[in-house]
Formats: C-alpha cells, sequence, structure tokens
C-alpha cells in the first residue's frame, strides 16, 4: 500500500546503502549514467516491469556481498552498456542484487494537497518508490556524485562524495 510508513533504517543498513554508493561514486568511468538503486523487503506492492535490454551479455542474478554488488553496478552503470537505464534491486536484508534495470511506476497520491516535491524523473520516482509498502529506501548517485537517498517519501539525506576517499 502506497503511503505506508517504513520501520526507520537500522544503522548497519544505512551505512551499507551509503557505503555502497561510496563506494561506486569512487570509480566512475567517464561514461558513468547515474545510478538508481531500490532496497526493499519486499516487492510485493512495487509496479515494476524489466526493461527490454539485450541478452548479449548475461548476468547472473542474485549477486551477493558489497563489493561484487558494486562492481556489476558500475560495470552496468554506463551508458555503453545496454543495462545501465532504469532502477536496480537491492534486497536490503542480504544485500544482494536480485534485478537490474528495471523501469519503476510508483504510484501517485490521491490527495492533490500531498503531492511530493523532486526536481527530474529519476528523483521524483525514488521519492514515490519510497513510499511503498516493502521499500525500505531508494539510493541515487547522480553524474555529478551527489549521493541521494530517500525513506518513506522523503529526502533523508543528500551529500556531494567528490572530496571522499575511497570506502
Amino acid at each position: 500500500m502506497a503511503g505506508a510508513k517504513q520501520a526507520p533504517l537500522e544503522v548497519h543498513q544505512v551505512r551499507s546503502v551509503v557505503r555502497l554508493l561510496t563506494r561506486a561514486a569512487t570509480q566512475l568511468s567517464d561514461d558513468f549514467s547515474g545510478l538508481g538503486i531500490v532496497f526493499y523487503d519486499s516487492l510485493a506492492e512495487l509496479p515494476f516491469l524489466p526493461l527490454d535490454v539485450s541478452r548479449d551479455e548475461n548476468i547472473d542474478l542474485p549477486v551477493s556481498g558489497l563489493d561484487s554488488v558494486c562492481d556489476l553496478l558500475l560495470r552496468t552503470a554506463r551508458t555503453s552498456s545496454p543495462w545501465h537505464d532504469g532502477f536496480h534491486f537491492v534486497h536490503a536484508g542480504s544485500l544482494s542484487l536480485t534485478h537490474l534495470s528495471q523501469f519503476v511506476a510508483p504510484p501517485l497520491p490521491d490527495d492533490p494537497d500531498q503531492l511530493p516535491h523532486a526536481s527530474g524523473a529519476r528523483h521524483m520516482t525514488a521519492l514515490l518508490a519510497s513510499r511503498v509498502s516493502g521499500i525500505v529506501t531508494v539510493g541515487l548517485l547522480t553524474q555529478e556524485q551527489v549521493v541521494s537517498i530517500y525513506e518513506s517519501g522523503e529526502l533523508t539525506l543528500q551529500k556531494s562524495l567528490k572530496c571522499y576517499p575511497s570506502v
């Protein structure tokens, strides 16, 4: 159900989300296209579809382990990769990458007085998706190395990582 409040992220989950995005930011390629990651407990309430991606490269999912997940996401988040578009899904409990290149269509709020505000389609999708039951958080990493974290329909963290060393 959209708008249902999630339990707050545990400290270790927040650190894992930020650590994954920070590690990615230190290793960006010249053709990095941005990265959107949905961290979830359940996908039952989130409308999504896989994007039609050329299957020339076979990627076996799930992928587990922070380093392995980060390496795969960096390899696919390049404009030269057919997997660069859409959101990628990571199970919050296991930190396993389970889905690549997904079109996400989160429900819109019913009340027009409570329309959320976000700049850009990726940020609006992240904000709205974070309101869906079963979604723990949505993390974005831009080409400018800015990390944004959305939880329960709120932007809870936004910071530039340009000056941060490797984690």
